[in-house]
């Protein structure tokens, strides 16, 4: 149940008896010179819509944060950038706040690689102060099994998989005309990568499009197909976590 469908009526039935909150959180940056700057806001929101029609009154799915972590891709148009320590302390405030209406878990769904350590840390803090708290980054981990079911491309930076999520949130989000024909990929000749270096200058000649992967694999449906894959597999992480039964032995 999305919490901008609560009025001051129906918030007094709701609250205290759904004990999980899904918060989307993204980042305003470039990725390549054919999808949205809004790209790691719109795909968790879309997400978020499909867990809530899965299980509706089983959660709240909280407004999204837009403003995130974007460090590595400030230099680039489109982008804004916020502290990762700001970010954190907000995001702990807003998860703690909700302990207030009942909520025993909290999921964020990020959208954005760079927000990954301050969400951590507020994830702990939260669940210090009594609300447990997962983050979930869709092209990580145990998600990329569920991409690699759809596409070849699942980690791109406006790859195929960005890009046909961001498709299937809406054709207007993705300029077709501009989809780079071109596969890109950057190699370091030490094992420090992009993330480890903190080099404005490098990282413009790493990424000069704001772009990796093939996005010109992308299409509307395997965006839609991915969607309720990533869906699915974000309910179990949800149940698996009320039952605590994450792990299997």
């Amino acid at each position: 149940m999305k919490i901008a469908e609560l009025t001051g009526e129906r918030a007094s039935k709701t609250i205290g008896k759904v004990d999980t909150v899904i918060i989307p959180v993204g980042t305003l940056e470039k990725h390549g010179p054919h999808c949205s700057v809004m790209s790691d806001v719109l795909i968790p929101e879309k997400i978020a819509e499909e867990v809530d029609r899965l299980l509706y009154d089983e959660v709240l799915v909280g407004p999204t944060i837009p403003y995130g972590h974007t460090w590595h891709l400030k230099e680039h148009a489109g982008s804004h950038d916020v502290p990762g320590r700001v970010l954190s302390e907000y995001v702990f405030y807003v998860l703690r706040g909700f302990k207030e209406w009942g909520i025993k878990y909290a999921v964020l769904l990020n959208g954005h690689g760079g927000n990954i350590e301050a969400l951590h840390e507020a994830g702990e803090r939260a669940s210090d102060a009594g609300v447990k708290t997962v983050v979930l980054s869709w092209w990580t981990s145990g998600f990329l099994d569920v991409l690699k079911e759809v596409v070849e491309d699942a980690e791109g930076h406006g790859g195929e998989a960005e890009t046909s999520l961001l498709w299937n949130v809406g054709e207007k989000y993705v300029d077709k005309e501009a989809i780079p024909s071109k596969e890109h990929d950057y190699h370091f000749k030490t094992a420090a990568t992009f993330m480890d270096i903190y080099d404005p200058a490098l990282n413009l000649k790493a990424f000069p499009d704001a772009y990796s992967g093939k996005p010109s694999s992308a299409s509307a449906q395997k965006g839609r197909e991915l969607n309720v894959k990533l869906a699915k597999a974000v309910v179990d992480v949800i149940k698996t976590m009320r039952e605590d039964a994450l792990i299997t032995s």
